[in-house]
C-alpha cells in the first residue's frame, strides 16, 4: 500500500466535569504538549475572571449577543448554567478543520449532552468526563480560586454533585487528584490516539483508492 498519512482530522473531543476538576489546566498542557489540536474557545455571557482575556479564556459576549446568536442559529450548542450562558459556535469547528486539526472543546456537561444529540458529519464527538478525587478535594479548590461568594460555592457544589451522575452518558472518564496533571493528560492521549485509529467509513473511503491503485500496478 502507498505511503499515506490515512488519518484526517474530525474529532471534536469535548471535555467537562465539575467546576473545580482542572479542566482548564488539563485542557491547557493538552493542548500545548499536541500542536494537531486546537482549543475551541466558548462564549459566555459571565464575566471575565482577573487575568482571563476576551478571545482566548473566552469570548465574552453580552446577553443581548448570545441571544442574537441563537437566533441565528450560530451555535454547535448552548446551555444556561447558574446565572450564565455558555455556548460552542459552529465556526470554532469548521477552523480547526480547516487548519488540519482536531478540536477540543471545554463544556459545560448540559452542553456535552447536546452535542452528544447531534450529527457533527463529517465530524465526530468523543466525549471525556474529568473526576475531582473527592466533593472535599473539589471543594477546596473552589475555595483557592476565591472567585465565587459562599452562595455561589454552594450553588457550584450542588450542581457538581447531578453533573457527576452524567457520567453514564460520557464514552471515557480520567482522574485529576492532586499534582498529577501530566498523568491525566496522558491518559486523554491515549484516548486520542486510540479514537485517531478507530476504522469507520471516512477510513475506508480513505483506503479504498489506494488498495484500487495497488492492484492495478
Amino acid at each position: 500500500m502507498a505511503n499515506t498519512h490515512l488519518y484526517k482530522p474530525n474529532l471534536v473531543i469535548v471535555i467537562s466535569g465539575p467546576s473545580g476538576s482542572g479542566k482548564s489546566t488539563i485542557i491547557n498542557a493538552l493542548c500545548k504538549s499536541d500542536e494537531t489540536l486546537q482549543l475551541s474557545v466558548s462564549a459566555t455571557t459571565r464575566k471575565p475572571r482577573p487575568r482571563e482575556v476576551d478571545g482566548v479564556d473566552y469570548r465574552f459576549l453580552s446577553k443581548a449577543e448570545f441571544e442574537k446568536h441563537i437566533q441565528q442559529g450560530s451555535f454547535l450548542e448552548w446551555a444556561e448554567y447558574g446565572d450564565n450562558l455558555y455556548g460552542t459556535l459552529k465556526s470554532e469547528i469548521v477552523t480547526a478543520r480547516e487548519a488540519g486539526k482536531d478540536s477540543i472543546l471545554e463544556i459545560e456537561v448540559k452542553g456535552s449532552l447536546a452535542i452528544r444529540e447531534q450529527n457533527l458529519a463529517p465530524a465526530r464527538s468523543v466525549l471525556i468526563f474529568i473526576v475531582p478525587p473527592s466533593l472535599t478535594t473539589l471543594e477546596k479548590r473552589l475555595r483557592r480560586r476565591k472567585t465565587e461568594s459562599e452562595a455561589e460555592l454552594k450553588q457550584r457544589l450542588d450542581i457538581a454533585k447531578s453533573e457527576v451522575q452524567e457520567i453514564k452518558n460520557y464514552d471515557y472518564w480520567v482522574s485529576n487528584p492532586e499534582k498529577a496533571i501530566q498523568e491525566a493528560v496522558r491518559q486523554i492521549q491515549t484516548i486520542i490516539r486510540a479514537e485517531r485509529s478507530r476504522i469507520d467509513d471516512k477510513l475506508i473511503e480513505t483506503i479504498n483508492p489506494l488498495l484500487s491503485i495497488d492492484s492495478a500496478d
